[in-house]
């Protein structure tokens, strides 16, 4: 059984090493051209701690990853408890394809011709799947700064929703020796340039920021349900079945109201090496762990569509709840609802 994996990052990485460990050897094709400093996709390489395990498995340490603890985060004025952190993910992608057998290019047709399996972990590419039947996206952009303060505080690590006058978020998360992720995602009407510039104007007189790289990228924010199908199977010349397989953010394992989707790959990943020659169970399984992404998108889509005019809903305000819960955030449910309420001003029209 041939099997080739488009892309090199976090879920085709992680799946190349899996399937290693369970004597197949993939051949990896990514060209690595991302047109980003660090040579990953905009990302700000926050992850929760319970990614350990998921490394331990293929004999990756977390501690040799880990940049900081954002063990408190402000949220739009509240500080909260959190098990996440921020991971040098250039290392982990690193060493995710050390030792396999890595193409730095594209796969193309010719080459994809001889395999009896195509993964595809192209992210946002989806390069080698049918379309999304129902797609929805988050452009980013962020900035690696420099920060030093005025007065020798800390600047906290923090997730800020009232900031965006579409809907989205801008976060801050720490890398350690004084740099910091800014960034800003949102869909609609937001003009994320602006908003950065707004969040350094408005800590002028405490920090002061150097910027030391800056990227834009695209997050898939569909959710599963709505990123289907999951898989095609091609008749080659000879008459031979091909079958291409779809993992990770190609396939929407992606929070729709965070936009994390580091550990859901690592684990769609997982769930590719168990049910790789059956996609209709990969598809189930799939479906059936991350059914509450669809619940998310689909709040999404109301905001969008008629938030303005009545603001969220109680199963809105609760998804909101259960999703800072399945983080580990420590949030108060009557704060969860109370800033849930937020959406509703971030759908008020364009940033003036």
């Amino acid at each position: 059984m041939n099997i080739a994996i488009a892309g090199a990052g976090i879920a085709g990485g992680y799946l190349a090493r899996l399937l290693e460990q369970r004597g197949i050897s993939p051949d990896v094709y990514d060209a690595m051209d991302h047109d980003t400093c660090c040579r990953c996709r905009s990302c700000g390489w926050g992850a929760p701690m319970g990614i350990e395990p998921y490394l331990a498995s293929i004999g990756l340490e977390l501690d040799d990853y880990l940049l900081e603890p954002m063990n408190t985060m402000n949220f739009d004025g509240l500080v909260a408890k959190t098990p996440l952190c921020t991971l040098d993910k250039p290392a982990i992608l690193r060493d995710l394809t050390g030792g396999i057998r890595l193409n730095r290019k594209n796969l193309g047709p010719d080459d994809a011709a001889g395999y009896d399996i195509l993964v595809d972990a192209t992210g946002i590419a989806r390069a080698l799947l049918p379309p999304c039947r129902s797609d929805l996206t988050l452009p980013t952009i962020q900035h690696r700064v420099a920060v030093e303060s005025c007065n020798g505080e800390d600047l906290p690590a923090g997730v800020y929703g009232n900031q965006i006058p579409g809907l989205g978020y801008l976060w801050v998360f720490p890398l350690g020796k004084n740099q910091y992720h800014i960034g800003v995602g949102g869909i609609g009407n937001v003009r994320h340039t602006t908003l950065m510039d707004r969040f350094y104007q408005g800590l002028a007189g405490r920090f002061s920021f150097t910027t030391l790289c800056s990227c834009h990228g695209v997050i898939r924010v569909a959710s599963p349900y709505y990123s289907t199908p999951f898989y095609s199977r091609k008749t080659r010349e000879d008459g031979t079945q091909q079958l291409v397989i779809g993992v990770g953010e190609s396939i929407g394992t992606v929070s729709p109201f965070t936009g994390e989707g580091i550990v859901y790959s690592l684990e769609c990943a997982r769930m590719v090496a168990d049910s790789l020659q059956d996609p209709e169970s990969y598809t189930r399984s799939v479906l059936a762990r991350f059914a509450w992404m669809k619940k998310e998108r689909e709040t999404l889509d109301y905001v969008l569509s008629h938030g303005q005019k009545n603001g969220p809903r109680l199963r809105d305000r609760w998804r909101f709840f259960r999703n800072a819960q399945r983080s580990g955030i420590g949030l108060p449910m009557r704060e969860a609802f109370r800033r849930m309420g937020g959406l509703s001003r971030w759908v008020e029209g364009p940033d003036r």
